[in-house]
């Protein structure tokens, strides 16, 4: 149950691919593959690539024509490299490297909860849950409920929510480490992650709290993140199709609803740890009296 594969996209990243690429090819636990999407780099990357590949036979190289950079296919370009012939696959960040047990700390915990099927490692960022690029997913969970990546803004987060809400679990291991060369988010300004929200139906109440955390430095966008987060969920006007469209009602619906069901319980928390609390001032009150 250790046969695992990598798939990242990669454009214009001559300074740090071969690093990357080590990184990934000198894991203790093996990858079976690295399918490396060179998204029309004009760099040099591909030539790298090319000169890695007489060194890392498990190396396979993908190309696109693209002239421009566009984040939209990102989702296509992972569907590129989809295999189904093994246990895991890994989401790579193509400007990202890991410490040399990244995968088998997140393998061994796979091999102790078969629930479990995201995982991914920690940047030392203030990150909940598993982020898009440095994630394992189990294969015949992904195979079960998808063909391949939905090609929708909000294809790294709706994946999650399909775990979650089918009873399955997702995990940060602090003790696995990698390392992005260029600053984390640095390419653009958190203005998708609004926009995915409405367009998976977030719940309001729920993406007041997730800004309001983000604002307050519970996370990685600061305070203009957060803030271009709020302005385009409240703003987003879908388009009828394509990347930019909103999920399926059904989708929609069921995310919103299991939202409302976290926010009742931590409400109950808060009651019940209110409740608590007077019952301690009430019982100091008569002690000291």
């Amino acid at each position: 149950m250790n046969d695992w594969y990598a798939i990242f996209c990669v454009r214009d990243s001559v300074d740090s691919i071969a690093e990357v690429v080590t990184s990934l090819a000198n894991q203790t636990i093996s990858p079976k593959e690295i399918i490396v999407v060179d998204d029309g780099s004009s760099d040099g990357t591909y030539a790298v690539l090319i000169g890695l590949q007489k060194h890392f036979p498990t190396l396979t190289i993908l190309e696109t024509n693209s002239k421009t950079r566009d984040y939209s296919r990102i989702p296509s370009l992972w569907n590129m490299g989809l295999r189904k012939q093994y246990d895991f696959h890994m989401i790579s960040g193509g400007d990202t490297s890991y410490e040399k047990d990244y995968a088998e700390k997140i393998l061994a915990e796979f091999q102790q909860d078969q629930r479990l099927v995201i995982a991914g490692g920690s940047i030392g960022a203030k990150i909940h849950s598993p982020h898009g690029a440095e994630r394992f997913v189990r294969q015949d969970f992904f195979f079960k409920y998808y063909e391949k990546y939905l090609e929708l803004m909000g294809y790294e987060s709706e994946i999650l929510y399909k775990a979650l809400i089918n009873n399955y679990k997702i995990k940060i291991l602090g003790n696995a480490k990698m390392f992005h060369h260029e600053k984390y988010g640095g390419r653009h300004s958190f203005v998708e992650w609004g926009e995915s929200m409405r367009a998976m139906g977030y719940h309001p109440l729920f993406v007041l709290g997730r800004c309001f955390l983000e604002f307050f430095g519970h996370g990685i966008t600061g305070k203009k993140g957060a803030l271009n987060m709020l302005y385009r969920y409240l703003r987003y006007k879908p388009q009828k199709d394509g990347y930019f469209s909103e999920f399926p009602i059904e989708t929609r619906n069921t995310i919103r609803e299991y939202q409302k069901k976290l926010i009742i319980e931590k409400l109950a928390m808060y009651e019940n740890f209110i409740k608590l609390l007077n019952k301690l001032r009430i019982r100091t009150l008569l002690i000291l009296r």
